[in-house]
Parts: structure tokens; sequence; C-alpha cells
């Protein structure tokens, strides 16, 4: 079968598709999958410094962030079928385990809801850490990675100020919505459509950049 489908590639002129690097995060995933220690050792390397970043972020205590650190790459191994890769990469999922490791920690000495708030932005900001990570050495991913965070930056700004300042609230500070319409002395009703609103303008925004 594979002779046959690559026959028929060389027939109509198409190229063989490329396989996925060795060191690709979804293969390094793949190979994690079938308890291949090294590769975990690889995506250590990769991504524990964004990791730490975004615990340190949270927890604002070295050696707590370091423990942290460590739980989140052994539940990794440990449970690496939880892993989808139709959800989101291997960094967003890293910094999902992250955070909710993190945020359990924290509450332990908070409540819920200032918890929350206080790693909400920081997945964000670990994620770029990570895609930065990745594009070190690659000037090229650099240059995309910079023009796709500009055209975010121009989406943003497009909003009007009220849909700006909602979903800022909403999704950089990780307020709910009933928590947006008491910040802000506005009905909740209008909260929504404004956050709504603002959402479909970035999707269209972004889709035609």
């Amino acid at each position: 079968m594979d002779e046959l489908s690559t026959n028929v590639n060389v027939a109509s002129g198409d190229p063989p598709a490329a396989a996925p690097a060795p060191d690709a995060d979804d293969v390094l995933m793949q190979r994690i999958a079938r308890r291949d220690a090294h590769a975990l050792e690889i995506l250590y390397d990769r991504y524990s410094g964004a990791v730490y970043s975004l615990c340190h972020r949270i927890l604002r205590d070295g050696p707590s962030a370091e423990d942290v650190l460590v739980d989140v790459f052994w539940e990794l191994w440990d449970k690496c079928d939880r892993y989808d890769p139709g959800r989101g990469s291997a960094i967003t999922y890293l910094t999902l385990i992250a955070r909710s490791r993190a945020l359990d920690y924290r509450r332990s000495k908070q409540g819920p809801a200032a918890a929350r708030r206080a790693g909400a932005s920081e997945v964000a900001a670990a994620e770029s850490e990570g895609a930065l990570e990745r594009a070190r050495d690659r000037p090229f991913e650099q240059a995309v990675l910079a023009e796709r965070r500009q055209q975010v930056l121009r989406a943003v700004n497009a909003l009007t100020p009220e849909q700006r300042r909602a979903v800022e609230l909403a999704y950089f500070d990780g307020f709910s919505h009933s928590e947006i319409a008491e910040r802000l002395d506005k009905p909740l009703g209008t909260v929504k459509t404004w956050i709504r609103q603002g959402l479909i303008h970035l999707r269209r925004s972004l889709r035609n950049a």
C-alpha cells in the first residue's frame, strides 16, 4: 500500500508528504506515550523555563515553583494519555497543567477567586515564552511570531473601548462576566454583548489578516 501510494504521488506530480521532524513537539509526545524517557528530557529542556516562569509568577516563590515544575512533568509522564493534540499544542497542555497545579497550591493560602485572577493572565505569557523558545535561533519563525503579535495588537486596538476593556478583563485578567459587570458597574447583559461582539470582531480581523 505504501509503495502504491508513493507511485500515485509520483505519477500525479505531487511530492511525497514530508515526515515530521523527529524532535517536533507532537512526535515527542507520541514517544512519551510509548514511555520514551529521552523524549521527556528533550521536552523538559525545551519548555521547563517557560513552565517555571509561569509557576513563579503565580506563586512568587522559587522553591515552590520548582516543586510544581517537577509535578508538572511527572504528571505529563504519568498521565500522557490525557494529551489530545487536537485541543492544543504541547506547550499549551503543559501551561494548563502548570497553572492548575500552581493555583491548587495558591488556593490553600488564598481564596479561589484571587488565585484564579492571579494566574489567568500568566497562561498567555507562558505560551508566548514557549513560542519564543521554539523560535530561538530561527529568524524566519521569529519574524512570523512578531508579525502575528502585531496583527493581534492591531485587532485588539480596533475594538471599541468598552469591548476592549471587557475582553481584556475576561481573557487577560481572568474575571468572570458577573465580576466584570460589577467592576465596570454595567448590566451583565451589556458586558456579555461587549465580549461577544469583541470576540466576533477579533476572529474576523485575524481571519482576514
